[in-house]
């Protein structure tokens, strides 16, 4: 199988199935071998229905469920150990990125790279967010880790199947490694590239993410993971 879309869902019940077909759309349409891995972290508000629908009316839909929302990046480490598919690409469930760019990713993974990242040119988020997310994307990722990333918590992002196991992305102990995926992924010797990707603004629900506590979250994570990987 060619490429595997997981879709990281936690209490996106309005989203879900548009967002899916139309992944299964830009298969066709692209003649990718695919499927979809449908990710629900617990979800409360009647996603996982859904997603069990999903998986009944389509061949190359698939779910797996948490028994309760245990968080993005234990999402991530599900999707990465039951996914089929050579290329891993990780989306989240709230229709804010274009699926009519997966095939943008599995041509640039052509050229080579292990992993390529989505930055956000325009990012449809609020000011707050935009600020904390562009100081730690310079003074943490791109000083601390030297890493040339401008946008590491993009919730787009492709992987060689191979790598994405053999990076052992193990969030125990951490609040959320998904912020130090690509660091991670980096002192693994993995080669990472980015490409520009379109932002919208959320279509339904609201997001979990505080920005209060975030930059609490990751400054926490960074020292636990200075400790373990460096």
């Amino acid at each position: 199988m060619d490429c595997t879309t997981i879709l990281l869902i936690y209490n996106e019940k309005d989203n879900i199935e548009p967002l899916t077909e139309n992944i299964l759309k830009v298969y066709d349409k692209n003649n990718i071998n695919g499927e979809v891995l449908l990710v629900d972290d617990g979800s409360e508000d009647g996603s996982g229905m859904i997603c069990d629908e999903l998986n009944k009316r389509f061949e190359n839909v698939r779910v797996t469920h948490h028994k309760q929302n245990i968080g993005r990046s234990y999402a991530i480490q599900t999707g990465f150990k039951e996914a089929l598919g050579n290329i891993l690409i990780i989306m989240d469930g709230d229709y804010q990125y274009e699926p009519n760019e997966i095939p943008n990713f599995i041509e640039k993974m052509k050229e080579g790279y292990d992993i390529v990242s989505g930055y956000r040119i325009n990012r449809a988020d609020d000011s707050i967010r935009r600020f904390i997310s562009k100081t730690y994307n310079k003074w943490i990722i791109q000083k601390i880790f030297d890493l040339n990333i401008k946008d590491q918590n993009s919730g787009f992002k492709a992987f060689k199947k191979d790598v994405a196991i053999n990076m052992n992305f193990n969030p125990d102990g951490f609040l959320g490694l998904h912020r130090y995926i690509l660091p991670l992924a980096n002192l693994k010797g993995f080669s990472i590239t980015e490409i520009p990707i379109t932002h919208y603004d959320r279509p339904s629900g609201n997001s979990y993410i505080k920005s209060y506590t975030v930059p609490f979250i990751a400054l926490r994570d960074y020292f636990k993971f200075k400790d373990k990987y460096l």
